[in-house]
This record gives C-alpha cells, sequence and structure tokens, in this order.
C-alpha cells in the first residue's frame, strides 16, 4: 500500500510539472522557460524535475508523446481508424496550448522519421488506403495526401493564430476538417459530367 502511495505521489508530482511546463511554454514560449521557473510552477524543487526528466528536451519530448498517444488511442478503437477522432482529439489537446502544440508539432518532425508526428502520418495513411480518395490517389501517393490533410489542419490553427483568435471551442475546427477530409475522399470527377 505504501509502493502505490509513493506511485500516485510521483504519478501526481510528473503531471504537476507538465502541467506548469505546458502553462509556461504556451505563455512565454519554449525558449523563454527556464527549469527553475517549471520547478517553480509545480512547486517541486529543481532536483524533483530532474528526477522526473533529463532535460527540457526530454520534458517536451515527453509531452509530445504523450499528447500523440492520446490521438492515437482514440483513432485505433476496435482494430478499425476513425479519422474524425483523431482530428477531434488533436484539436481538444491543440486549443488549450495552440502555440505549444504547433511547436511541439514542428520539432518532433524535424528530429526525424521515428518522431511521434510520423505515427500519425502513418495512421493516416492507413486511413487513406483503406478507400475513397480516388481522383487524389491519380495525383498524390497516400504519404502525400497525409501530409495534405495534416497541414490543412494546422493551417487552421495557424490561421487563428495569425489573426489573433479566440481559442474558446474547438468544434468549429474539428467541423471544418473533417468537412475537408470527407470532401477530400468522396470528391467525384466534375469532368466526367
Amino acid at each position: 500500500m505504501e509502493q502505490t502511495r509513493r506511485m500516485r505521489k510521483k504519478d501526481m508530482t510528473h503531471r504537476a510539472i507538465m502541467h506548469s511546463a505546458k502553462l509556461l511554454f504556451e505563455k512565454n514560449g519554449i525558449s523563454n522557460v527556464t527549469i527553475e521557473k517549471i520547478a517553480d510552477g509545480a512547486d517541486v524543487s529543481r532536483s524533483t524535475f530532474f528526477s522526473h526528466f533529463d532535460s527540457l528536451d526530454d520534458l517536451l519530448s515527453q509531452i509530445a508523446n504523450e499528447e500523440i498517444n492520446d490521438i492515437l488511442k482514440a483513432a485505433e478503437k476496435d482494430g478499425e481508424i476513425d479519422i474524425d477522432a483523431v482530428f477531434t482529439k488533436l484539436a481538444e489537446d491543440t486549443y488549450p496550448y495552440p502555440s505549444l502544440m504547433c511547436e511541439l508539432v514542428v520539432r518532433s518532425i524535424l528530429l526525424g522519421k521515428d518522431s511521434s508526428v510520423s505515427n500519425v502520418f502513418r495512421l493516416l495513411g492507413k486511413e487513406i488506403s483503406n478507400g475513397g480518395y480516388d481522383k487524389l490517389k491519380e495525383m498524390f501517393s497516400d504519404k502525400d495526401i497525409s501530409a495534405l490533410i495534416f497541414g490543412a489542419y494546422f493551417g487552421l490553427i495557424f490561421r487563428k493564430i495569425t489573426d489573433k483568435e479566440n481559442f474558446g471551442n474547438p468544434k468549429e475546427t474539428i467541423n471544418k476538417i473533417n468537412y475537408f477530409i470527407n470532401y477530400l475522399k468522396n470528391q467525384e470527377d466534375n469532368n466526367n459530367e
């Protein structure tokens, strides 16, 4: 029982550090946040921070992986891929921390092939290869279509950031991206009419 209590406390401390970091990263930008500020925000010592994370980069990596794993879990229920669930979960995770999520995605992509974002691309690629998108597949590979859809989602987020729009309710963005995906998946060749 004592072991379980310690594990719960350790998990709560880990989450408090991550929460403090997310708030600070969103407010100040990643490059303007120090370990000391994160530790202060979580009400822990610097040494406690290092008992949970090796560095700021490790913390950022764990935040990104947690977000992506949540998206992957939401998407793969009952062995089926639910593309709507991917973007619903992504929007729900993006809206509280839009700037941070954008930075994490870019950092993850720049890390290379085995980044957490590449797992989302693979998932989208599986969905695209399962059917639909026939007209697009004449010009684009499944990977290209995945990138175009993922890019469209973040294009909506970047536009909201650029226009300094409020990030209150993610439903509008979810509806827009789902409409866009369904349009791409089901578009007909109007040239044959």
